[in-house]
């Protein structure tokens, strides 16, 4: 009998200090979670140049004014920057010189919370939940200045903006969207950083429970619906054009299994180009030739 108790003494012991565990690591987790991804810290934005044309101009949206480089051609098919989180509009540079050339004029766009833009009312990056007005407006923008077509280039989680928008307003102008490492379900992104960190004094990685943890506690802290911003779970309704992907197969940031997602979906309309050892956007920098030439390709054949 005694024994009996002594057992069931340790075993509630033990759930009582993993419950601990789990609650005193999930909000501190939560918290760092909570200033790394979602207290907005964008890059300075700095005007480039190079061997093609751009403009600054300002489009509308609901925040108000947006900043955006406009770089001319004469075709009538637009390519709509949408570059990833803590980045700028300089992200799509590698594609300016070659898209120009070909004749795609482009649009490459700030959004709410970028450096020296409206802020989101929450305050918080929004992952594609508010951020996708933008893109809208930033449509309209190119609609009023003579795009007969769009096509959406989104870059990590630019991309997730790309899709929220698509789920939420399609548009028939859209003929096809191009993405490059897409952050497109950031609750994924999330337990995959964990699972490459390492717990203070104990030596394991956060195990998933942790940030499962973390992650419902950021929800009751700051209102994070992590359902709504996982984009694969209504790709089907979404991606109605054609896609090309990038994602290479050495990216510690988001996870390869979210691009494998989205072709699951509809592998005769999306099309993924793994890239043996890129890291977090950086295909381009692999073969810089190759990658310009699949997007190129992948315009055309668009029509």
């Amino acid at each position: 009998m005694k024994l009996r108790i002594s057992v069931r003494g340790v075993f509630w012991t033990l759930v009582g200090l993993l419950l601990v565990f789990h609650l005193a690591g999930g909000w501190y987790f939560s918290g760092e979670l909570i200033r790394d991804g979602f207290v907005p810290d964008p890059e300075a934005i700095e005007l480039v140049s190079g061997d093609y044309e751009l403009e600054q101009v300002v489009y509308t949206s609901p925040l108000g004014e947006m900043d955006a480089w406009y770089l001319p051609a004469e075709g009538s098919t637009w390519v709509l920057h949408i570059h990833g989180k803590g980045a700028s509009p300089a992200e799509a540079e590698p594609l300016f010189a070659a898209l120009q050339d070909e004749g795609y004029p482009q649009l490459t766009i700030t959004y709410r919370n970028d450096e020296g833009q409206p802020f989101d009312p929450s305050g918080y990056y929004q992952y594609g939940a508010t951020e996708w007005q933008d893109i809208s407006a930033a449509a309209d923008y190119a609609v009023e200045n003579g795009a007969e077509s769009l096509v959406l280039s989104g870059f990590s989680t630019g991309a997730a903006h790309a899709m929220a928008f698509l789920s939420r307003e399609p548009r028939e102008i859209v003929i096809g969207t191009l993405m490059d490492s897409p952050n497109v379900d950031f609750g994924e992104t999330v337990d995959y950083a964990a699972s490459q960190r390492e717990l203070p004094v104990i030596p394991a990685n956060v195990p998933p429970t942790l940030s499962a943890t973390a992650k419902f506690l950021t929800s009751l802290r700051i209102g994070v619906n992590w359902k709504a911003i996982d984009y694969t779970v209504d790709a089907e309704r979404a991606i109605r054009r054609p896609v090309l992907i990038h994602h290479g197969t050495a990216d510690l940031s988001v996870p390869l299994s979210q691009s494998l997602e989205l072709v699951e979906t509809d592998p005769g309309l999306i099309r993924l180009i793994q890239v043996e050892g890129a890291g977090h956007v950086e295909s381009y920098d692999v073969d810089r030739q190759k990658y310009i030439e699949e997007v190129l390709g992948f315009l055309q054949d668009l029509g």
